[in-house]
């Protein structure tokens, strides 16, 4: 139980890490930034406590907004995901009884595709409202979505194939 938390506060300080010394810095096309620091909530396994998760989503965004400077985007958008993940596991996977992981899970491609897709999605466009706030910046929060998700999605996806346990 100690190594198993160990682990997840050592992925929590990798995520962090990574996303503002490394991806905060990449910025295609002048505007799009990707959000790796969403694979910490999308890989953290399933049979674990909701409100554990819940309580590192909001950690997690809140140290992402003090380190960015922001305005708490980062924890409105990952408190939601957090929050709504049940769901979209169920909606992606269907009823998940053999599997704890998505990195340990047999499922089709495609079902992780559509989870990982949606959880991302759902992130860049709460992100992106609460960063603008203003209904007439809707094409700009719509542009920013579709690229960030877009390039987000293939990160991620390129790093749960790296990461995935081979059975």
């Amino acid at each position: 139980m100690v190594q198993d938390s160990l682990g997840i506060l050592l992925g929590f300080f990798v995520a962090v890490t990574l996303q503002v010394l490394l991806f905060d810095h990449i910025n295609l096309f002048g505007f799009s930034c990707p959000s790796v620091y969403l694979f910490f909530i999308i890989s953290y396994r399933f049979d674990r406590s909701q409100f554990f998760l819940i309580l590192l989503g909001f950690l997690l965004g809140f140290v992402l907004d003090i380190m960015q400077s922001s305005s708490g985007a980062n924890t409105i958008a990952t408190l939601l995901i957090s929050f709504i993940r049940p769901w979209v596991i169920r909606f992606s996977f269907g009823i998940i009884s053999d599997s704890n992981s998505l990195l340990s899970m047999k499922s089709r491609m495609g079902n992780q595709a559509l989870y990982i897709g949606l959880m991302i999605l759902i992130h860049q466009f709460v992100l992106q409202s609460v960063a603008y706030f203003d209904v007439t910046h809707t094409t700009l929060i719509l542009r920013n979505t579709l690229v960030n998700t877009a390039l987000t999605f293939i990160l991620l996806l390129a790093t749960l194939n790296l990461t995935k346990k081979k059975n």
